[in-house]
């Protein structure tokens, strides 16, 4: 070993340098192992992470999913229920409005059958009333010269007219006529007899007609209301 003043010299200084260097050498190389190890831990760590995220992720989407697909199912069943109320509803509501038009045609057609015959009664009195009302002194007068009418040109002809009618007329006026007081013919009805047949024209034969046409539509009408009975 080689000794100066100020500084120290060693004999062994270079292989000092390469161990020394060596070491370095080794020891950066530990530290890049150990970095890369570090490395792939954190790598490791942040894919294991990753991997746990994704998962829960998807756990978290199923359960969305599975939830969302019971609620629009649940949603779905109300719904088809709400639906079928409805319809219920809706059946309920028909069939009351078929009773009830049903009970409305019952009662009015009852009412209507009570109220009928009175009806019928103040009609035929009403048409009485008015037949009479047209009799007065001139109605034997009308209705001969309506008569006459008729029977010109035939012969044989024979009037019949109460003896009190018979006092009021111009027997001039029945010249081509044979006059026949009859107390049988009511006052202010003229029969008039001819070869062809008798033409009546007193009160009693006339109101029979219109008696005649009540019973004819009367009855029609209850035919046909029969009729609609049974094809309902």
């Amino acid at each position: 070993m080689l000794f100066r003043k100020d500084d120290v010299f060693y004999i062994d200084l270079p292989k000092k340098i390469q161990k020394e260097e060596k070491q370095i050498k080794e020891k950066k190389e530990e530290n890049f192992q150990e970095m890369e190890k570090l490395k792939e831990q954190v790598i490791s760590q942040a894919k294991e992470e990753a991997k746990r995220i994704i998962e829960e992720a998807k756990k978290k989407a199923d359960s969305i999913l599975r939830s969302a697909s019971n609620e629009a199912a649940r949603m779905r069943n109300e719904a088809e229920k709400l639906l079928q109320k409805v319809k219920e509803q809706k059946q309920e509501f028909q069939n009351y409005i078929l009773t009830l038009k049903k009970r409305i045609e019952d009662q009015l057609s009852q009412e209507i059958e009570k109220a009928f015959p009175e009806i019928l009664g103040v009609l035929r009195i009403l048409f009485r009333k008015i037949l009479e009302k047209e009799m007065d002194e001139d109605t034997v007068k009308r209705k001969l010269k309506s008569v006459l009418s008729r029977v010109a040109g035939i012969e044989d002809v024979k009037i019949r007219l109460n003896p009190e009618d018979v006092k009021r007329l111009d027997s001039e006026e029945l010249k081509s006529a044979k006059l026949i007081p009859d107390p049988n013919v009511e006052k202010g009805g003229v029969v008039v007899e001819t070869e062809f047949g008798i033409l009546d024209k007193t009160f009693s034969y006339q109101w029979k007609l219109v008696e005649d046409i009540f019973e004819e539509v009367v009855g029609f009408e209850e035919r046909i209301e029969r009729v609609e009975k049974k094809t309902k």
